[in-house]
């Protein structure tokens, strides 16, 4: 049996049209015996595919730009820590390493952040499933980073919290990075949030999430030029008076009328019937600087003569894990 690299018809092709030149195909297990194995190689390049065959796997702390495939059924159950609260799937360390790749595939069960970043641009997230994280997708800026994603065609199934946390999709930064060409489509949160008992309390588990934060050692962060459209959004808090659920949330934690860092993004065409949050903003004046309309709101019964009017107020968040 082969355990090489394999040239393909889409790898020639991309050469063609002039792609990554050289770009090879792995498959783990295979030459390598892990994904980490295989990403800390130096015979794997930027723009390499890895494939990864059906199974229960290992996931990894992701320094290259490489294409990470699931090759049928796979499903991602451990990987490099991010904090007490848990681990990732894929971890971006920060400092720009990983810029470039993609997560494309997979399915995550027991990991509590399936994709989490400390600072890389142009990440590719697409058509994974993702079974009650803390935060399915985390994309900080650390400062400097955190452009041009792309996390389109998820399902995030569940989520759950810990005084903090019940986050599907969060784009944000607390180091004065300037976050921006974010595309966030075609995804769908859906399911119950899951709330222990001696949880804090006092914030909100949103399905999406803008966030500005200025707490803490924070120096905030100024959001603009990303899009959030055409997504779907259904959740229910298990204890709602504790920690209720929004849609889409966009929120600057000094929540100041006369400074709107968060602004120039637009949250259009979202599905988030059945919640009684569809849209939450911190502070009110968001929706001013920021394009928000076209989305469904209220009972499935009512579409499609509903959009969203009345916006809410977001409650005070949690920190997010960073």
């Amino acid at each position: 049996m082969k355990t090489g690299p394999v040239l393909t018809a889409t790898t020639a092709l991309t050469l063609l049209l002039g792609g990554s030149a050289g770009a090879t195909e792995w498959r783990v297990p295979g030459r390598f015996p892990t994904l980490q194995a295989a990403i800390d190689s130096s015979l794997v390049k930027d723009g390499d595919v890895l494939r990864v065959l059906p199974g229960r796997r290992t996931g990894a702390t992701v320094t290259k730009a490489v294409v990470l495939r699931a090759l049928g059924w796979v499903t991602i159950v451990d990987g490099p820590a991010v904090n007490d609260l848990g681990k990732a799937g894929f971890l971006f360390p920060g400092g720009g390493a990983g810029s470039g790749a993609t997560v494309d595939g997979f399915t995550f069960e027991g990991v509590a952040f399936p994709v989490f970043s400390r600072g890389a641009d142009d990440v590719s997230v697409t058509h994974n499933t993702m079974h009650r994280p803390l935060q399915g997708v985390s994309n900080w800026a650390n400062g400097t980073w955190g452009k041009g994603w792309d996390i389109t065609h998820n399902t995030i199934l569940d989520l759950r919290t810990s005084c903090g946390g019940g986050i599907g999709i969060l784009i944000g930064d607390y180091k004065g990075g300037t976050v921006t060409g974010n595309l966030i489509a075609h995804n769908e949160v859906r399911g119950r949030v899951r709330v222990p008992s001696d949880d804090c309390g006092g914030y909100d588990a949103p399905g999406i999430v803008l966030f500005a934060d200025w707490r803490y050692d924070g120096d905030g962060a100024r959001i603009s030029g990303n899009r959030v459209t055409k997504n779907r959004v259904s959740l229910s808090s298990g204890r709602p008076a504790l920690v209720p659920v929004a849609g889409v949330e966009l929120s600057d934690t000094r929540d100041l009328e006369t400074e709107l860092d968060i602004k120039d993004n637009a949250v259009v065409y979202n599905d988030l019937r059945s919640l009684a949050v569809p849209v939450a903003l911190t502070p009110g004046a968001l929706s001013t600087v920021n394009r928000i309309e076209k989305n469904l709101s209220g009972p499935a019964s009512h579409w499609p003569d509903r959009a969203i009017g009345a916006l809410a107020p977001a409650a005070a968040q949690a920190s997010p894990s960073r």
